[in-house]
């Protein structure tokens, strides 16, 4: 299957061109970007903590002065959301529009305003493992090898941004066998790590935190399950603010993240809210430098086991999750699907970002939800 060049240009017929796209307005704009968004914040949440976790932990026995921990803490913080962060805003940009704009191209051409544009967000189960057994592993080489902590610490973001590139090279490669891959192999079978992932990360993982604090996470816990599946509306509030506000609510008032006793606070203090308005600032995205690109090598070399399965998952995700729209009858094109999710993760792992990106598979479940156009563009506007 080869895409022609007038497809890509948005050359189509003159009656699809003489169809005046109108991108309706829908209360499940609103519900359906506040979900996407909160499944993204959540994830890069996670990282931020496990990042956090792997870049200090290799010199917390070196480092005795508090003024000292303060430093390193702060380059970690202008790393992560200086450089991290920042760079996801790039690619995020880049992705949104893109697939908004495969959107309104198959309103044009099928001549109909009903199309709900792919989700697209931070790759999960990739940003965890390149976390864990990428950075973290460049940071304890570092380590090892007698480097300071600022050096070190540069390091591991250098590494795992190259990992990042190289994962995205790869599965741009494989999206051009997107639609071959469709044709031989069952739908089950490309189901199966998604399954996985879906149950391991995304179900077991968050209702074992919700029962850990039963009397807080039970709760947010029930409210989304009754107004996601089982058509309870909560109009004119959307289901995902209630989920939010009862879960916060429920934190608060039961004194949970109140710690005592401990150097650095964390949690539901007032002492931790003004500590996290010190990274409050105003970021700007930075390409990698030529240093970087010349550890391509050493890091494929250290690291492909790990880039290539992580690659080729990702990628598996994405098809799966553009072949469960076309059950939707919005049949947006694999291979430039597949290939546009590499290209998305090339443009993070330029701009300084180590995760990866993918599309969701939570199409079906956006569009049943009234999802349409503009909550894609919800999302990005509030991560960015």
């Amino acid at each position: 299957e080869v895409i022609p060049l007038a497809y890509w240009l948005t050359v189509v017929p003159m009656s699809a061109k003489a169809f005046k796209v109108k991108i309706p307005f829908t209360r499940g704009d609103v519900d359906c970007g506040l979900t996407l968004f909160c499944q993204i914040s959540g994830t890069i949440l996670g990282v931020i903590t496990a990042l956090q976790t792997v870049l200090s932990s290799p010199f917390k026995g070196s480092i005795t002065e508090p003024a000292q921990l303060e430093e390193m803490n702060a380059l970690i913080n202008n790393i992560i959301y200086g450089k991290i962060v920042s760079g996801m805003c790039m690619t995020m940009t880049f992705g949104t529009f893109y697939y908004g704009y495969m959107a309104v191209r198959l309103m044009r051409q099928e001549r109909r305003n009903d199309v709900c544009c792919l989700p697209y967000g931070v790759n999960t189960p990739a940003a965890f493992a390149f976390v864990f057994n990428i950075v973290a592993k460049a940071a304890q080489t570092a380590a090892a090898k007698g480097m300071s902590y600022e050096d070190a610490i540069t390091y591991a973001w250098r590494v795992g941004c190259v990992a990042n590139l190289v994962a995205g090279i790869i599965a741009t490669l494989v999206g051009f066998a997107g639609p071959h891959i469709v044709k031989v192999a069952p739908k089950a079978s490309l189901l199966i790590a998604l399954a996985g992932i879906g149950f391991t990360w995304l179900g077991i993982g968050q209702v074992i935190v919700c029962y850990k604090a039963g009397h807080v996470g039970l709760l947010p816990l029930g409210i989304a399950i009754v107004g996601f599946f089982s058509g309870v509306r909560t109009a004119p509030i959307p289901t995902s603010v209630v989920v939010m506000l009862a879960g916060a609510a429920a934190g608060w008032s039961s004194g949970m993240g109140w710690p005592a006793g401990e150097a650095i606070k964390a949690g539901g203090t007032w002492e931790a809210v003004a500590r996290s308005t010190s990274s409050f600032s105003f970021y700007v995205p930075h390409v990698l430098d030529a240093e970087s690109f010349a550890a391509i090598p050493q890091v494929m070399a250290d690291s492909i086991s790990i880039i290539l399965p992580v690659s080729l998952t990702g990628a598996v995700n994405t098809l799966v999750s553009v072949y469960a729209s076309h059950e939707t009858g919005d049949v947006f094109p694999i291979r430039e699907s597949l290939i546009v999710d590499g290209l998305t993760t090339v443009v993070a792992a330029l701009f300084g970002s180590p995760l990866g990106t993918c599309v969701y598979i939570g199409h079906p479940q956006f569009k049943a939800q009234g999802g349409r156009f503009y909550y894609s563009f919800y999302n990005w506007a509030a991560f960015c």
